[in-house]
C-alpha cells in the first residue's frame, strides 16, 4: 500500500467515474472510503451550512487513512493538505454527461448508495450544464490547486481505461 499512500483523495467531474473508482479501490486497499456527497447532502438534498462543512471535513481528515471521493472545490485545500495521493478524473465531457444520464436511468427515484438517505435521484439540467462546463470552470481550478503540492502523489486519468489499468497494476504490485 506504501506506493498510494494511505490518505487518497479522488477529484473530477461528476459523470467520470470517480465514485465507482472509489469503491473498487476501498474494495482492494481495505481502506475505509468517503463519498463526500454523503457527507454534505442532508435529507431532501439540503445543504450543509458551510462552517458545519469545514468542521465535518476536519474530522473526517483526522483519520490515519481515507479514500475521500468528491470535489468541493472551495473545500479542496483541506483534503489536498492531508493527502499522500491525489487522483483526478479527467475524461471528455461527452463521457461524463452519457454517464450521468446512464446512472440517472438506472437509479431514478432511488437513492445511491453514495448518497445520503431522502436524496433521490433525478434528472437536474442544471447540474447536466455544470457538468458540461466542469472541465473549463471548476476541474481546472481544482486541478490547478492540488498540482502546486510537489510533495503528492498526482495520478490523472484521461481515458475511461485508466482507472482500470491503474486498478490492475495496483493488484499485481500489491499481492
Amino acid at each position: 500500500m506504501s506506493s498510494i499512500g494511505k490518505k487518497i483523495m479522488v477529484i473530477g467531474s461528476p459523470g467520470s467515474g470517480k465514485s465507482t473508482f472509489s469503491k473498487k479501490l476501498a474494495e482492494k486497499t481495505g481502506i475505509p472510503l468517503i463519498h463526500l456527497d454523503k457527507e454534505y447532502w442532508n435529507y431532501g438534498w439540503i445543504e450543509t451550512p458551510r462552517e458545519e462543512w469545514i468542521k465535518k471535513q476536519k474530522k473526517l481528515l483526522d483519520a490515519e487513512e481515507w479514500i475521500i471521493d468528491g470535489n468541493y472545490g472551495s473545500t479542496i485545500n483541506l483534503r489536498a493538505e492531508k493527502a499522500d495521493t491525489i487522483i483526478c478524473f479527467k475524461l471528455s465531457r461527452y463521457i461524463c454527461i452519457m454517464r450521468y444520464l446512464k446512472r440517472v436511468i438506472t437509479n431514478i427515484n432511488k437513492i445511491r448508495t453514495d448518497m445520503t438517505e431522502g436524496c433521490y435521484e433525478k434528472i437536474d439540467f442544471e447540474f447536466m450544464k455544470y457538468i458540461w462546463n466542469f472541465s473549463k470552470n471548476s476541474g481546472l481550478k481544482n486541478l490547478e490547486k492540488v498540482e502546486m503540492d510537489k510533495r503528492k502523489k498526482i495520478v490523472v486519468f484521461r481515458k475511461r481505461n485508466d482507472a482500470n489499468e491503474f486498478l490492475q497494476h495496483f493488484m499485481k504490485n500489491n499481492n
